[in-house]
């Protein structure tokens, strides 16, 4: 296998992704199962690319390869092991959907591993830039197709918002978020910006319009608020002359999209306005007042200081705080539908209850908590569910290399361009929607485009190193 031919398989996985999650959504929503060919067919190509690279590189790659599996596998045996002697009548799911979290966290660390080690040295990054662009075409054609035809899913279960046939509006709309910190470059690229401009306009339509998520309606903006910034910034410290027809164009659809979603609304207002008016509709009939829980934590609230809970459904540790979750949130008086600081309540509560150092190492469990209680907030639940372990195997990876390319562009300040600006902060941006709405690193095909991310910067900064070391 050529240097360009294990590029090319990688980049073709890229292009891949939204193929994979259609076949996933159509065989489990249309052919009600959950079975689905993209389960096994998703990690082939990274695998066999694995595999010849084990091969082929030299024998530190080899040892390196080996020590992060033993180091990743003792991690799951005791992870595991933790789950099943914490897994109560509440808990969501069992140890085999457990593990499947850990075997997805596992591989987006070895494609991390995989892509960086490839692209490292290539002198060609851009077709992987690229395949990230046909992506997104991919998706966004796919996605109006689905609307056209009256074939979309809705975001939500109401019935609000359109995520063509993928499963999460959420997933998707990270997806394209983040795409843009890569693709928005080609509007200035004679050759590809036919593709691109008509791609991010579509694409910002059904962010701020239809897709009904806050992620897709302030992302949008935000990121392209950002693209001018670092434009402007950029070719200030170069000292040359300002696109002054691109800035004018970024800041008029600004200004176009904020008029067309406050004149004509989109489906996040709508979203917003729904949970507001419902938020009275969940009250606490012991009190006599609004609940800051949702319903069906208010009904297990009950059932335990009645002690009519079934035996077995839930632990010491989850009753009591359930209990203190209870409190907290009247203290707060945190909305009854803002799940997210429930959750997290709940999760910190629950690790001081549970009082059990093993735990706090390798984790108690993403899915052994009650239904509405799983943290979807994803840098806490690495925290808190998969422990300190988890924590250091699964995001520090992610967080050492932005803390390395933030180093990097502070030290090389002057030296700095618009790609390797945008590749950092849509690094950094991943921690920011992960830990505000999660469904990141808990997506596959989220977690290519942070893997692509994360290659193209360190890339740009390794060729940048070698450019100054020749001189």
């Amino acid at each position: 296998m050529k240097k360009k031919r294990e590029e090319n398989i990688l980049c073709l996985l890229i292009i891949l992704c939204p193929i994979l999650d259609i076949t996933s959504f159509l065989f489990r929503n249309v052919f009600n199962t959950n079975f689905s060919p993209s389960t096994f067919l998703r990690p082939i190509i990274p695998t066999v690319v694995l595999l010849y690279l084990f091969f082929t590189k030299d024998k530190k790659f080899k040892m390196l390869t080996i020590g992060f599996g033993m180091l990743y596998g003792i991690y799951a045996i005791g992870h595991l092991y933790a789950y099943a002697k914490i897994t109560t009548g509440s808990s969501y799911s069992g140890v085999v959907q457990e593990a499947q979290y850990l075997i997805n966290y596992t591989y987006m660390i070895m494609n991390l591993w995989i892509y960086i080690t490839v692209f490292k040295e290539t002198n060609n990054i851009e077709k992987l830039s690229k395949s990230v662009l046909f992506a997104n075409v991919i998706y966004i054609v796919s996605i109006l197709v689905s609307i056209l035809t009256k074939t979309s899913s809705s975001t939500y279960v109401e019935g609000m918002g359109y995520k063509g046939w993928f499963e999460s509006g959420n997933s998707l709309g990270a997806i394209l978020i983040l795409s843009l910190f890569i693709i928005l470059k080609y509007i200035k690229d004679k050759k590809y910006r036919k593709i691109a401009i008509p791609t991010i306009l579509a694409e910002g339509i059904f962010l701020t319009m239809l897709l009904g998520t806050r992620v897709g309606l302030f992302g949008f903006i935000l990121t392209l608020v950002i693209y001018l910034v670092v434009e402007v910034i950029i070719t200030l410290k170069q000292k040359e002359k300002i696109n002054k027809k691109m800035i004018a164009g970024g800041i008029a659809s600004i200004a176009m999209i904020t008029l067309v979603v406050i004149t004509i609304g989109s489906t996040t207002m709508q979203r917003r306005k729904h949970l507001k008016d419902i938020e009275k509709d969940i009250v606490d009939t012991s009190q006599n007042q609004e609940a800051h829980v949702t319903g069906d934590i208010l009904k297990v609230k009950e059932m335990i200081e009645n002690n009519t809970l079934p035996e077995g459904y839930m632990g010491e540790a989850e009753k009591q705080s359930i209990l203190e979750l209870y409190e907290i949130a009247n203290q707060m008086k945190i909305t009854n539908n803002d799940r997210r600081m429930q959750q997290l309540i709940y999760n910190m509560v629950l690790i001081k209850n549970q009082d059990n150092p093993f735990y706090l190492l390798v984790g108690n469990g993403h899915l052994s908590n009650f239904r509405e209680l799983i943290l979807e907030m994803e840098i806490p639940s690495f925290l808190l569910d998969f422990g300190m372990m988890g924590f250091v195997l699964y995001w520090m990876p992610f967080a050492s290399l932005f803390v390395y390319g933030l180093y990097f562009s502070i030290k090389n300040r002057g030296k700095i361009d618009t790609e390797l600006l945008m590749y950092l902060l849509g690094s950094g941006f991943v921690f920011a929607i992960s830990f505000l709405a999660g469904y990141t690193f808990f997506n596959s095909s989220n977690m290519m485009i942070i893997i692509v991310l994360n290659t193209l910067m360190f890339q740009k900064i390794n060729r940048r190193k070698k450019e100054e070391e020749a001189k």
